[in-house]
């Protein structure tokens, strides 16, 4: 099982072109905070979108110099969320990351954690669970890397477009997870708790159960106007944000 006594995680930061504060605000993090702990491990929704390893831009490929330079001191992980699923091995070899598995344990100081990016909690959302489970599937997604390069950016734009639509027509943008799929992911487990991101809603909550004892359960924020990042000195923790244009940490209200 990986073991780090400090360490740093993240989650949707949703970098894209489109977005250079964002892109800037990962770097100055890199050197200021990821660089100065044991670990850093990368939850999901990392890129607003993959279409295949063999699809980077230049902000892919800078992305990747600068885990790789950061890899010397920290340990780096990754794990795929909904935006960027179809990020693989290559990638991961080119940030010289470890490539997690969603959900993956880790033992963080003296306790164990169940990582993940939170998206198959949110079991409420069934349409989205209905095409989780085609498009991750080992099968459709396999096929999905085969496919020419400019049928993969079609599709991404297609879905991002079916996504705006969706919030234009009124649906909520996000949908918290489900409070029994949470339960039922701890149950008969020792582990503290669940750390996650995906739903935006950066908090603390205490999950309790019948005949369980009380875990926690730990909400990444995502990367906007504020960024969110969780910290672990031992088994103390901390949720942090900072404001992605002045880039002066803080501690986040809990």
């Amino acid at each position: 099982m990986i073991h780090h006594r400090r360490a740093v995680l993240i989650s949707d930061l949703h970098l894209s072109e489109a977005r250079p504060d964002l892109v800037r605000a990962f770097s100055a993090f890199l050197g200021d905070v990821a660089s100065q702990t044991e670990a850093l491990f990368i939850l999901g929704d990392f890129f607003e979108y993959w279409v295949g390893d063999d699809a980077t831009t230049p902000l892919h490929d800078d992305i990747a110099r600068q885990l790789n330079r950061l890899s010397d001191t920290t340990a780096i992980y990754l794990m795929v969320g909904n935006r960027d699923f179809a990020l693989g091995k290559r990638y991961a070899e080119r940030c010289n990351a470890t490539l997690l598995s969603d959900p993956t344990p880790v033992q963080l100081g003296t306790q164990t954690w169940l990582l993940s990016h939170g998206d198959r909690l949110c079991t409420d959302d069934r349409g989205y669970q209905r095409y989780r489970a085609v498009i991750q599937s080992p099968p459709i997604l396999g096929t999905l890397r085969r496919l020419p390069l400019a049928w993969r950016l079609k599709l991404a734009e297609r879905l991002r477009r079916a996504s705006k639509d969706r919030n234009r027509a009124g649906a909520p943008r996000y949908i918290d997870v489900n409070q029994r799929a949470v339960k039922q992911r701890l149950k008969g487990t020792g582990f503290a708790g669940l750390i996650h991101g995906h739903t935006h809603m950066a908090d603390w909550h205490a999950v309790s159960a019948e005949g369980e004892p009380t875990r926690e359960r730990l909400v990444m924020g995502d990367w906007d106007t504020v960024a969110w990042y969780l910290s672990f000195d031992g088994d103390d923790k901390t949720l942090n944000r900072f404001n992605v244009n002045q880039l002066e940490f803080e501690l986040a209200p809990r």
